[in-house]
């Protein structure tokens, strides 16, 4: 008689029971990454619990598919560089470099602040521009349309920028998103309350000049007028150099 059934055992003369193979194995590794994508794109730190407690979600959740897509609101926004080698800085990094919008736009963020808060120190947040994430488009609106700051070309750009965030209803988003992050005494912020009539530049402007006070838009329809108006409210929150 065979020895008794067992894992690895014989049932039977010649005959073995084969090793188990986990179910979860035989899914397609283009199917588990989609499902790493949907986890990343809703939360980070589910991400991070499921590749601890699974092996083959971990190959999986290690796609640049997966970086692209994470959501980055778990991430605080740091103004300092920091080190690669730390687990939530080396994932910002590679979700950066695999494409990620709000990733690019938290690399920006401590580039341009690592310049001393100087517009120079704006070409990663216009990389995060172009990837798509809004409030990224909001501050380099604000940016560029900075007096003195650019040229013709530039501040049409910007005011495209402002249009785009205004007619997604972001706006408000975004002022609370700045408004909170350069209230963090580390940003250095001194605010700032310019309350100056602002000079529209556009030529099919119906004001023709110069408009009101800072705090009376409800009235304008111009988006170049309603641009540099939030350039105003901008200031409010932050002093550049």
């Amino acid at each position: 008689m065979g020895k008794k059934a067992g894992y690895g055992r014989m049932k039977g003369k010649g005959k073995g029971v084969p090793p188990r193979i986990c179910p979860l194995t035989l899914l397609p590794r283009e199917i588990w990454k989609r499902i790493a994508a949907r986890v990343a794109s809703a939360s980070i730190q589910d991400l991070f619990n499921m590749q601890a407690t699974c092996k083959v979600f971990l190959d999986a959740a290690r796609s640049s598919a997966v970086y692209k897509v994470a959501s980055m609101a778990e991430l605080p926004v740091v103004f300092g560089y920091a080190l690669e080698d730390r687990p939530e800085d080396g994932f910002l990094y590679r979700s950066a470099r695999a494409g990620n919008p709000a990733a690019i736009f938290r690399v920006g963020i401590r580039e341009f602040c690592w310049m001393g808060r100087h517009v120079a120190g704006v070409g990663t947040l216009l990389e995060a521009t172009d990837a798509g994430d809004v409030q990224a488009r909001y501050m380099c609106a604000m940016l560029l349309l900075t007096p003195g700051v650019g040229d013709e070309a530039d501040a049409g750009r910007a005011v495209e920028m402002y249009a785009n965030v205004l007619a997604a209803g972001k706006i408000e988003l975004c002022r609370d998103f700045f408004e909170q992050l350069f209230a963090n005494p580390l940003i250095g912020v001194h605010p700032s309350y310019p309350g100056k009539p602002v000079v529209c530049r556009s030529s099919v402007c119906p004001t023709h000049g110069t408009m009101g006070a800072a705090n009376d838009s409800s009235s304008v329809s111009c988006v170049h007028c309603l641009a540099e108006f939030e350039v105003l409210h901008f200031f409010s929150l932050f002093t550049f150099r």
